[in-house]
């Protein structure tokens, strides 16, 4: 079988490395494959090719394809999505398209992804790995770039799809730092009513509030705040949070954290007061 050769360019070193580790985990004996670095046309080439000795009981381009479909989804991944961001979303600023370019690589590296993001994960790498196949049983050159530009448009697809949830996802967390913005500014405006303001989490999701000297202030605040709203449907961090804010306290003192089951609630609450939280695990 004729050996493949793989322009890669400027990363040909680190595909000549990477191929000469992962080609021999992917063969039992270790010495299945020749990997060499030439100079092709003016390319960077890496030569992959199976020795003669060993017979071919499973082909070059099998074991080959999926070992190329990872290194092409990983190196390539950030070219693919820069065009995405600036092809659809033009009209974004660049730190904006940058921010949203580094959201939809964490969306694609993260380990802890549901099973239906795995299997999806699963779906895009035979997808990558089918075309290559594909390509390669009839041509023994390929030009990494080029291939991902125009051979790869489903996987394109996948990457859009991925690319309009980081969309999503930066314009809600945009949207929630303005109302941290303004609701830190109204905060800024108010004259303190506390001096310093204890807040305790129960295990049943409640909170418990006290002053400086250890007076307990949330029954008569959050009851005279509650009575204003025109239904009982007030969920207890929504009181809590309205009744920091009304009292624009100099200083908040958040204990027992580890029962915040929001999480939200307490960033929320660490940066509109930011400077006036002091945060205690106990």
């Amino acid at each position: 079988m004729q050996p493949v050769r793989i322009a890669a360019g400027d990363g040909a070193r680190e595909l000549l490395v990477y191929l000469q580790k992962e080609l021999m985990k992917a063969d039992a004996s270790g010495e299945g494959f020749t990997v060499n670095q030439e100079q092709d046309d003016g390319l960077i080439a890496v030569e992959c090719s199976r020795k003669e000795k060993i017979r071919e009981n499973n082909p070059l381009i099998e074991q080959l394809s999926p070992v190329l479909a990872d290194y092409l989804m990983t190196a390539y991944e950030g070219m693919l999505l820069n065009r995405i961001v600036k092809r659809h979303y033009g009209y974004l600023r660049p730190d904006e398209r940058h921010a949203i370019v580094i959201i939809a690589k964490k969306k694609l590296a993260e380990n802890d992804q549901s099973f239906f993001d795995t299997v999806i994960r699963i779906r895009r790498r035979n997808l990558v790995t089918r075309k290559l196949a594909d390509f390669l049983n009839h041509n023994n050159h390929i030009i990494l770039e080029g291939f991902a530009t125009f051979r790869m448009q489903e996987y394109v697809k996948e990457l859009e799809e991925i690319m309009d949830w980081a969309v999503r996802q930066y314009l809600v967390e945009r949207e929630y730092q303005e109302f941290i913005r303004l609701l830190t500014c109204f905060v800024q405006m108010q004259q303190p009513k506390f001096h310093c303001v204890h807040v305790f989490a129960e295990k049943d999701s409640s909170f418990s509030i006290y002053d400086e000297n250890m007076e307990r202030i949330s029954d008569h605040w959050i009851s005279e705040w509650a009575d204003d709203q025109a239904d009982g449907g007030i969920k207890e961090e929504d009181l809590l949070i309205s009744f920091l804010i009304s009292a624009a306290p100099k200083q908040v003192i958040l204990h027992n954290v580890a029962d915040i089951r929001n999480k939200e609630l307490m960033e929320t609450v660490i940066q509109v007061f930011a400077g006036r939280v002091t945060v205690f695990q106990e």
